[in-house]
């Protein structure tokens, strides 16, 4: 099991899903480990990225079992949207990042997880955060949970 490469898997996941959606593509996706305050500062972020990233996990012992076989991982995805001068763009912008969201929650209930990786058992929506209004940018967050092959 390597996570970095489950985690460039579901980005790469992601990215066919949106391509392929009659919604328009996202822009960017990217991985990241820092905190979010850090993202906005990133010069590669332009006017709408998805930034996928893997908190918390946490291993799944059978009671016959010698080793863990199972990861039960937490993945972060933060949208931020530029947001733009005008009222009716802001707006724009808003509903943009509605659209995004109900996007990726399509690519995880539509998306199976063993055609992501082989490693991967499940992909299940946990939560979703609000939309919230930084200096210069929409922002969201949705947290899934994955179980992972360890053995």
């Amino acid at each position: 099991m390597d996570r970095n490469a489950i985690l460039s898997s579901l980005m790469s996941s992601f990215k066919t899903f949106s391509s392929s959606d009659p919604r328009q593509t996202v822009e960017k996706v990217l991985k990241y480990s820092g905190r979010d305050d850090e993202i906005i500062a990133r010069a590669d972020i332009k006017r709408e990225v998805a930034v996928f990233r893997f908190l918390s996990g946490t291993t799944m012992l059978s009671i016959n079992d010698e080793k863990p076989s199972e990861l039960e991982q937490t993945l972060e995805v933060m949208l931020f949207v530029e947001q733009g001068d005008s009222h009716s763009i802001k707006e724009a912008r808003y509903d943009r990042m509605f659209e995004l969201s109900d996007q990726l929650i399509d690519w995880a209930t539509q998306t199976d997880a063993y055609s992501i990786n082989s490693d991967m058992y499940t992909l299940s929506l946990e939560a979703v955060g609000d939309t919230r209004e930084r200096e210069g940018y929409f922002s969201a967050t949705l947290n899934f949970t994955i179980i992972i092959k360890i053995q």
